[in-house]
């Protein structure tokens, strides 16, 4: 058993050493101190957050389309297989995000039907007045918080510190109930909800192998009365395409962005409204068989009842090291998308929540894939070259990224094709980014999110990787000039018209991203 995820990409594991005292994020041209991410150093100098190119916050994603239709992740089916989460009809939502309320507290979020996500933000408000979520008072006034660690006996002493931690909500740790009965995350990931206190109003789930952000119980307590009715993913891993989603939310300045359909619910720090406990309780049998892996199951079981999870942007939980329990080493490096610890920004959990958009650019095995909504019940797949054919867009930005890529002096034609594909990520994100101001000056969240592509799109290829790492800052800046590109030609020629249905519905399902992923070497 462990507590991670099963055998797939974008699972949980280990993670660097040092990231609760990093600080900062590597200037562009620095590399990072030895080891790097995914091994046991810190994320780059230690300090502030070093800009490069003024990239910051911008305006609101969203456009025609974002992803989570009106009434929550609204699933009508079960979700098999790592990635294919089926949700009921298309990813979509139209809405734009205005100014950034006021800071205030943490993340919880919205119970009923779920955050609604049709029509556009409200402007200049906290997180409670945005999408539909409950203003705080009513319930949240009166939140009791209970908690409980999910543990394997091999990190019971890990588990034990990490409750030590939670002293205030009383939390407990709950081991494997059978751990000689096989992989079952689900077994253990049950009893751990069972925990909730009696009076409890909201609980908390954390794996035995994350490291909560400074501040970590008062930002969650703060949450849940922010946002009293609203279940709260504190993770999302950096090659998933929740990580996509909470790269195109910090574009927008954002503090909270709807998780995706037809992607798992990231499981490594969930808090849940009572209610949602006691349906969970009710729809998973107490004598747990079979390896079927939690955050599948919550997806499954939080999309039937129409609800939509939020993730805070930065996240407020990073892996800690350690091997995977289930050999889920293979896929390297798992890790936060942007961590709160590592940007002196910090979050603003009273900000705005961002229109989800219909357009994830997800970086994989060092090639971009566009995850698109379609009429169907899955997302929809695409290459980079593929989707700017079909929006007319072919040859965009061509001589501008091979200068940029020149200028690098990759060693070989699969560094440099690696490159190339860094470069228009970021581009394409800015494409997608619906009209506002352009991003400030000093964007430390943006400039993580960057790096978080580098890396995490790196990462379980080691001959990509390992030069990744070793030249971080560099391509960090390269992501950066693909940025400014983006947003360049997003005012000059507009956002690109969404793909016909009939095109979408002929395009694979994007599920298949974790089992035939597109290759460099494909090209």
């Amino acid at each position: 058993m462990t507590t991670e995820s099963v055998g797939r990409a974008g699972g949980t594991g280990s993670t660097r050493g040092g990231v609760r005292s990093t600080g900062g994020v590597a200037s562009a041209g620095s590399t990072p101190s030895a080891g790097g991410i995914g091994s046991a150093g810190s994320i780059g100098s230690a300090g502030g957050v070093a800009s490069a190119g003024g990239i910051g916050s911008a305006g609101g994603i969203g456009s025609a389309g974002g992803i989570g239709s009106a009434g929550g992740i609204g699933s009508a089916g079960g979700v098999g297989s790592a990635g294919s989460n089926p949700s009921a009809g298309s990813i979509g939502s139209a809405g734009s995000i205005p100014s950034i309320g006021s800071a205030a507290s943490a993340a919880s979020t919205p119970s009923g039907a779920g955050v609604s996500s049709a029509g556009s933000i409200p402007s200049a408000g906290s997180a409670a007045s945005c999408a539909g979520v409950a203003p705080a008072g009513g319930l949240g006034s009166a939140a009791v918080v209970s908690a409980a660690v999910m543990a394997h006996p091999r990190r019971a002493a890990q588990a034990a510190e990490l409750a030590a931690g939670l002293a205030g909500w009383g939390a407990r740790v709950v081991t494997d109930p059978a751990p000689g009965a096989g992989p079952g995350a689900l077994r253990t990931a049950r009893a751990a909800w069972a925990a909730v206190a009696p009076d409890a109003t909201h609980h908390v789930v954390l794996q035995d192998d994350v490291v909560p952000c400074r501040d970590f119980a008062a930002r969650v307590t703060d949450a849940v009365r922010e946002l009293p009715d609203a279940p709260l993913a504190l993770y999302a891993n950096w090659n998933s395409w929740n990580g996509a989603a909470t790269r195109a939310a910090a574009l927008q300045g954002a503090s909270w962005v709807p998780a995706v359909p037809g992607e798992w619910t990231p499981s490594l720090a969930l808090v849940l409204p009572r209610a949602d406990v006691d349906a969970l309780l009710a729809a998973v049998p107490a004598e747990v068989t079979g390896p079927e892996p939690d955050d599948t199951v919550l997806a499954r079981e939080l999309g039937r009842r129409g609800r939509r999870v939020l993730i805070p942007v930065p996240h407020w939980v990073e892996h800690a090291d350690g091997a995977s329990l289930v050999g889920n080493d293979v896929y390297g490096p798992r890790h936060s998308a942007c961590f709160a610890d590592d940007t002196a920004e910090g979050p603003d959990p009273a900000g705005p929540v961002a229109a989800a958009p219909d357009v994830l650019v997800h970086l994989f095995k060092g090639r971009v894939q566009l995850v698109l909504a379609a009429d169907t019940p899955a997302p929809r797949r695409v290459s980079r070259e593929g989707y700017l054919r079909a929006a007319g867009q072919e040859g965009r930005g061509r001589g501008r990224s091979a200068r940029a890529v020149a200028a690098l002096r990759p060693p070989s034609g699969l560094l440099g094709a690696l490159c190339e594909e860094i470069w228009y990520a970021a581009y394409l994100m800015a494409l997608h980014t619906p009209p506002g101001r352009a991003p400030a000056a000093g964007g430390g969240r943006v400039r993580l999110c960057l790096r978080s592509l580098v890396l995490g799109g790196t990462a379980d290829r080691a001959d990509l990787r390992l030069w990744a790492r070793h030249r971080v800052g560099p391509l960090v800046a390269l992501a950066e000039d693909g940025l400014r590109a983006g947003f360049d030609d997003r005012a000059a020629y507009g956002r690109p018209a969404p793909l016909p249905p009939e095109r979408l519905a002929a395009l694979p399902d994007a599920a298949l991203i974790w089992s035939r992923p597109l290759m460099l070497e494909e090209r």
